[in-house]
């Protein structure tokens, strides 16, 4: 059966083998007595193919049949989430912490613009509203303002236009010239009041008289 096989596959490759270099066909030809010896079964088709491309050396280096294959490499262990970095609390507004928790309404406005701006502390826009809140509602004038602001940007709080304009008036009266402005401005174009160009220009002419340079422009 050998002596018969061995011509048959070497007739046939031999006319496959066109092409090839002589150590090529060498090499196929051992391969071919080796397969009907049955010494190359453990080479695939893809294994084969891959040895006769005219771009490859040579054969390339089968496994032992019984070889044991290598031990499959464990999972990398999975790593615990990075936790983002706390802001460090500069000494300046820990000395503001420390008033506006006594009660210091100017303190507390000025937290809360630490806190909006992320300056010397992490921004917190809910705790922001909340300084804002304490220190308008015991008459500062800024922070009311402030807090109009907060209204009508959806800062921490949801978007109110009445309690913009309610926040901004009472910024306006307590003598808050952005607030005067701001008021007098809704008046001019009907934003959240009903228009009123006498109402306008008296809050424009107070803050005017506090050298708001924006309300003096409008008036002239």
């Amino acid at each position: 059966m050998v002596a018969l096989t061995i011509p048959v596959l070497t007739g046939k490759m031999t006319m496959l083998l066109h092409g090839f270099s002589p150590d090529m066909k060498k090499l196929v030809f051992v391969f071919c007595v080796l397969l009907a010896l049955g010494i190359a079964a453990h080479y695939n088709k893809e294994t084969l193919m891959a040895w006769m491309s005219p771009e490859k050396e040579g054969p390339p280096t089968p496994a032992a049949p019984n070889e044991a294959k290598p031990a499959a490499q464990p999972a990398p262990a999975e790593q615990p989430p990075v936790e983002p970095a706390v802001a460090e609390v500069s000494e300046e507004v820990k000395a503001l912490q420390f008033a506006a928790e006594g009660g210091d309404a100017v303190a507390q406005c000025n937290l809360g613009l630490c806190l909006e701006s992320g300056e010397g502390i992490a921004t917190d826009a809910a705790a922001a509203v909340e300084m804002y809140r304490k220190s308008a509602e015991q008459g500062n004038a800024a922070a009311c303002f402030n807090l109009a602001r907060c209204y009508v940007n959806g800062f921490g709080v949801e978007p109110d236009v009445a309690q913009f304009i309610s926040w901004c008036r009472k910024g306006a009266e307590a003598g808050n010239a952005d607030a005067m402005y701001t008021l007098g401005m809704c008046y001019k174009q009907g934003l959240g009041v009903e228009a009123s160009a006498q109402e306008a220009e008296v809050w424009l002419r107070k803050a005017a008289d506090l050298n708001h340079e924006k309300a003096t422009a409008e008036l002239n």
